[in-house]
């Protein structure tokens, strides 16, 4: 009379993937609360930004004041900057200027380094021999 946790979870498993393949199907409404199997038209992705800390009470306080949390309030400034870019002024080359940035300073661009063992220097990437 007592079924095992394997087959307990394998039937389980076959439900849902009849339940989603009906949803799917139109048969019955998804349950209030779940997300559908679709995938969303245009995907996100997370990517990670550093933001000096002396700003990030700037950034609260302006996410508080439009009543947003402020990963969404930088999501919102990072897809508005990136819609109004021209995109004649967009290259491949890597030492293109950024666009106007607003009244804010970004600073010089970064170049990784890398600690060579022998020498104990500290090199841009650039400057550092791949040996084979």
């Amino acid at each position: 009379m007592s079924e095992s946790v394997r087959d307990m979870l394998a039937r389980e498993a076959a439900e849902a993937e009849e339940r989603a393949d009906a949803e799917e199907r139109g048969e019955i409404t998804p349950t209030a609360g779940q997300r559908g199997r679709r995938r969303a038209a245009d995907p996100s992705q997370v990517y990670a930004v550093r933001i000096p800390v002396s700003q990030l009470r700037k950034l609260r306080e302006a996410a508080d004041s439009l009543n947003m949390q402020p990963s969404a309030l930088i999501r919102q400034w990072v897809i508005e900057r990136l819609d109004a870019l021209d995109p004649s002024s967009v290259s491949d080359s890597h030492e293109s200027q950024p666009p106007d940035s607003g009244g804010i300073n970004l600073g010089p661009r970064r170049v990784p380094v890398v600690h060579e063992r022998d020498s104990g220097q500290i090199k841009s990437r650039r400057q550092v021999k791949i040996r084979a």
